[in-house]
């Protein structure tokens, strides 16, 4: 039965120059992120250091996007991964990968990740307006993310998995002051990032209901 999925197709950035060690961590985060994401996303790594997930929780897509890039963004500086983030119809992904789906959600996300250069975030839709919108927020998204230190991504993550606890309860997370903390989310621009979350929410929500 076709509904509204999301998928994520990613790969991780020059894997080929990584040694095995760090390549090794970077597979690990990303199978720590399908498990933390739950019941709703289907994930599996294919091809060495592709991977492509499934969700019949499409709100939740752009989340789980800055999830799997903190997740190698706060392990070293050279980490990082493309991911190409579709909302369509789709039928349920069946793993493994190998085994195809042709519907909407998966080809179009495999078809912009392949079309990406430079980028390590980019956004479709088969809906024209919420593409065009979500590529450019996507973008803009892409170049903060993409200046993060590592101590920046670790305190962003920290605040992503519950953005409802203090900046003191997060500072004791990651053995930092509560004001240093403060500095540190601050010069990541975490006010940005959950701004392009909720707008990311309300955009979906008006897309649904069009």
């Amino acid at each position: 039965m076709m509904s509204v999925a999301g998928v994520i197709t990613g790969d991780i950035v020059d894997s080929t120059k990584m040694d095995e060690a760090t390549r090794r961590r970077c597979l690990s985060a990303i199978e720590a992120c399908f498990t933390a994401f739950g019941d709703c996303a289907n994930g599996e790594i294919y091809r060495g250091d592709a991977f492509q997930i499934y969700t019949s929780a499409p709100d939740q897509l752009l989340y789980m996007a800055i999830k799997l890039r903190l997740s190698l963004l706060r392990l070293e500086p050279s980490a990082d991964v493309r991911l190409s983030l579709s909302v369509a119809k789709a039928t349920a992904r069946e793993l493994p990968v190998r085994m195809s789906n042709n519907s909407e959600a998966f080809l179009l996300s495999g078809r912009h990740l392949d079309a990406m250069k430079s980028e390590r975030l980019t956004f479709s839709a088969d809906d024209e307006a919420f593409a065009d919108d979500g590529k450019m927020v996507c973008s803009l998204l892409d170049d903060v993310m993409s200046g993060l230190t590592v101590k920046m991504a670790i305190a962003l993550d920290v605040w992503i998995e519950d953005s409802s606890l203090s900046h003191a309860e997060l500072a004791e997370k990651v053995g930092l002051s509560r004001s240093a903390f403060t500095r540190v989310i601050n010069r990541a621009n975490y006010a940005k990032v959950e701004n392009v979350l909720e707008w990311y929410q309300r955009r979906y929500h008006r897309y649904l209901a069009g």
